[in-house]
């Protein structure tokens, strides 16, 4: 299996769990045909993976979370001007957690983060790597050094201690831990909230 293929494999999983069938709390309509936009991108080019695919191309991210699920990390992009999950290009990359944790560490300055293994408990899903969180294909304005393009946004849950203090990166304004409902209150991205919604509905799943 070619990893393009096991990327398209993570991807079925993803819509068999969170986006169609195990996951009760499907209030975004817009996530399933989601899906079927980012495996159709997928199949249409290898060049999916490179910033140099024009018209658009893959990120990956992690939601940073404390082990009990009832605070997340966020940063405030400076190019974007929004309170956001922590990512970035995946540059080539194939294996997107492998990219979602590298832009974690770089922009949390944290060095205690791990994929948070909830895959089997909760969907009765063996998996080798870690599953798929959340998806999003958004829009990008263009700016002086690019145009216009779509970021493909594969998203994972990564855990990290909330005693150690974020490091503030060059890319963001701010780092800062947030409870769920204050994250809530600094942005209106609807595939924010959706994530919130997941770690809340995730939280009592796992009764912790």
């Amino acid at each position: 299996m070619t990893l393009r293929q096991e990327l398209l494999s993570a991807l079925e999983c993803y819509r068999n769990t969170w986006a169609e069938i195990h996951y009760p709390k499907r209030v975004d309509s817009e996530e399933g045909p989601c899906v079927d936009r980012v495996i159709s991108f997928i199949s249409s080019t290898p060049e999916c993976f490179h910033r140099s695919h024009n018209d658009g191309h893959f990120t990956g991210s992690a939601l940073v979370v404390n082990p009990s699920l009832t605070k997340v990390l966020l940063t405030h992009h400076k190019k974007l001007g929004m309170w956001l999950q922590l990512g970035g290009h995946a540059d080539g990359n194939h294996l997107l957690h492998e990219v979602a944790m590298t832009e974690a560490l770089e922009e949390s300055g944290l060095s205690n983060l791990s994929f948070l293994g909830y895959e089997w408990d909760v969907f009765q899903q063996k998996v080798e790597r870690p599953l798929p969180f959340d998806l999003d294909s958004h829009v990008i304005p263009a700016n002086s050094r690019d145009n216009a393009h779509i970021h493909y946004d594969v998203r994972y849950l990564v855990a990290a201690d909330q005693e150690r203090k974020p490091v503030v990166s060059d890319e963001s304004h701010d780092v800062r831990w947030f409870t769920i409902a204050d994250a809530r209150e600094v942005t209106n991205e609807r595939s924010m909230h959706r994530q919130f919604d997941k770690i809340e509905w995730l939280k009592a799943k796992l009764r912790i």
